[in-house]
């Protein structure tokens, strides 16, 4: 029995056409009955369903599914058709998109512009950056797996060869079913050989060459005779077909086609290096008109929407938004403004599910960017994120809305959050970025909360409270902007005013962390042990990964000014225990155990806590150092003096 149009996979998607067909797969245009909303599918063919382990399949499909990049299509759903009397045939379902593969548009345009084919490039390569950090490697890179959308770059189908090898690796080349495309394959993979992230490299480097001269590097009557040439000569040099190719950028592409892996590029990281110092400037290339495709062997079909939907979503003006993306996206935020992993977590998932009901929808990608740049700052778990690729995916996730729209005020704000972490050290791009969003707009309290914590790190405390009462003036419920009035007020050793705002903080949302803490350091200035101690002991009991060590220290600091201190020692034992499993330390964690140590009047410790941060120029450690109360008892040593970039006030005296 053959799979029919109007057929229902799942219970949740009908078929509606078939797109195309490759080697592969069957690609359908189908209907989400769930979500309205048309996806593609794309179900394997019965022979090679056959030769695959298909349960094991799924699961490394599902693996695959876990990657999170703005140049990746994602995989939204799998599972196994059964059909009566049949082979169960595996299908995935990816995201619906618009425009055209780069296969058909060589085929339209055999060469490309050299700084066009370097931007495409680029951004596959972004794309397989983030999947070798999880070891994932493509393994079929070529144009039809390189969609073009409006002046993005997507790849499609990744982990897809991977799930085939894992599964069924021997059982498709008894069969004579290749795996990857004979033009595009490294040496190693058309040899059967060890396949690693270089091989993806060679195969970009493969697609870079036929974008520039308008051919693979290699060609033959039979994929026998193109692997044997391939093995038997080297690639033709790139500018004997076209001179005007800057000799930098040949020599990247040549070596990155060498057919000893050991000879290439270490990985991607270091050819993409390569590339961007072959040219002074890419620029953006041309939109183009929307139109319908279908790709062959490959994703998706297209349809007319394109970038013109996506200046009023990021604006807020203008255009009907679909009322459970909206609701999706606040929920984000909120989860952001918490300032917790867990808030951070659902901040990410329910942006990602939003980006996933609507690719185009330019918030959802601004919040990503933020909760990854959060997530880094203060050393959040991401489960499957390493977190060296949390930078990378926010800087992606911004570069993408700017260029949706660099009149947006939401753009400029993500611009502004995501700098302070390229460069926590230098608040200048972050202050022209959030200057630049308060033009756009100026009623928004997340922007004028930016500001107020880039004019705190650089020294204009009574600028920052301004814009932080202007965030609150705004907002009233905007806890980031109470909370650090709170904060503001105790660094200015103001206690009373810095416990009215976090009661009031704490009003708004009880589970408030930040808070909690600011709570329980006033109450010490207003000499109330009593009520820091339970301020931080639910600190405590709100807190889950590094949080814990945070709130455990807190505990400790408040025990040692109520004069309990056998609890202290033994609570800020256990601070110490957790912090030490982070090498480097967190900068808040960092500096609650120090302050704690220095409770206790052991500044040596304190000391060794705060040099176990890096970089110690970073602004925002700074500010701590400059003006926390807590640092009072150490303030004399010469240790932590010569840690400080600015004089801290005299003990005693506001910041």
């Amino acid at each position: 029995m053959s799979v029919s149009s109007r057929a229902t996979i799942s219970g949740r998607y009908t078929l509606e056409r078939e797109l195309g067909r490759g080697g592969m797969a069957v690609v359908w245009l189908a209907r989400d009955l769930r979500h309205g909303r048309p996806v593609a599918i794309k179900i394997l063919h019965p022979e090679l369903a056959g030769a695959i382990g298909v349960d094991r399949f799924i699961r490394e499909v599902r693996l695959a599914a876990g990657l999170q990049h703005p140049n990746i299509v994602p995989i939204l759903d799998s599972g196994v058709l059964e059909l009566e009397g049949g082979t169960p045939l595996p299908w995935y379902a990816m995201a619906y998109l618009e425009g055209e593969s780069l296969r058909t548009r060589l085929s339209r345009e055999r060469q490309l512009p050299v700084d066009e084919a370097v931007h495409i490039t680029l951004a596959v390569a972004d794309a397989l950056e983030a999947a070798h950090r999880q070891g994932i490697v493509h393994r079929d890179i070529k144009p039809d797996n390189i969609f073009l959308s409006d002046g993005q770059v997507y790849v499609i189908d990744f982990g897809i060869a991977k799930a085939l090898v894992e599964t069924g690796g021997e059982r498709l080349t008894s069969t004579g079913l290749a795996i990857g495309t004979p033009a595009y394959m490294s040496p190693e993979q058309a040899s059967a050989g060890r396949v690693d992230a270089r091989s993806d490299q060679y195969s970009l480097a493969t697609v870079l060459y036929e974008m520039l001269t308008g051919e693979p590097p290699f060609s033959g009557s039979t994929a026998q005779a193109l692997i044997a040439r391939r093995f038997s000569e080297p690639a033709r040099p790139v500018r004997t077909v076209r001179p005007t190719v800057p000799a930098p950028l040949e020599a990247a592409v040549l070596r990155a086609l060498e057919r000893v892996p050991a000879d290439r590029y270490q990985d991607v990281t270091r050819f993409v290096a390569a590339l961007r110092g072959t040219r002074a400037n890419v620029t953006q290339w041309p939109r183009r008109p929307a139109a319908t495709f279908a790709l062959s062997g490959g994703l998706v079909a297209v349809a007319v929407a394109g970038w013109l939907y996506l200046s009023p979503h990021l604006r807020g003006t203008g255009h009907a938004v679909d009322p459970e993306l909206k609701a999706l996206v606040d929920r984000g935020l909120r989860g952001y403004d918490r300032r917790t992993p867990a808030g951070i977590l659902d901040a990410i998932a329910a942006f990602n599910a939003a980006i996933v009901r609507d690719s185009t929808y330019m918030p959802a990608w601004a919040g990503l960017a933020s909760s990854y740049a959060r997530a880094l700052e203060r050393e959040f778990i991401v489960p499957g994120l390493p977190r060296d690729s949390l930078l990378h995916l926010a800087v992606a996730s911004v570069d993408r809305v700017l260029a949706a729209d660099s009149g947006s005020a939401t753009a400029w704000l993500t611009q502004a959050i995501v700098t302070q972490q390229v460069d926590p050290t230098d608040d200048r791009p972050s202050l022209h970025a959030v200057r630049q969003s308060l033009a756009l707009d100026s009623t928004n309290p997340r922007a004028w909360h930016t500001l107020a914590r880039n004019l705190a790190e650089t020294g204009d405390l009574v600028g920052a409270i301004a814009a932080w009462r202007r965030s609150v003036a705004l907002n009233p419920s905007y806890t980031q902007g109470l909370g650090f009035l709170a904060q503001a007020h105790y660094w200015r050793r103001e206690y009373d005013s810095a416990a009215a705002w976090a009661d009031t903080a704490i009003a708004v949302d009880p589970s408030y962390l930040f808070g909690r803490t600011l709570a329980g350091l006033a109450a010490i200035g207003q000499g109330d042990t009593v009520r820091s101690v339970t301020a931080f002991d639910a600190a405590r009991r709100l807190s889950t990964n590094v949080e814990v060590a945070n709130a455990l220290a807190g505990s400790a600091f408040a025990n040692a000014h109520a004069g309990r201190l056998d609890e202290a020692r033994l609570l800020l034992a256990q601070a110490d225990s957790i912090a030490s499993t982070y090498n480097p330390a967190p900068l808040h964690t960092a500096v609650y155990l120090a302050q704690a140590y220095g409770a206790l009047g052991d500044a040596d410790r304190a000391l060794a806590w705060l040099l176990r941060f890096a970089p110690r120029q970073n602004l925002h450690f700074q500010l701590h150092l400059r003006c926390d109360p807590p640092f009072d008892p150490i303030a004399g040593d010469p240790r932590f003096r010569a840690l400080l970039l600015q004089p801290r006030p005299p003990a005693g005296q506001g910041c």
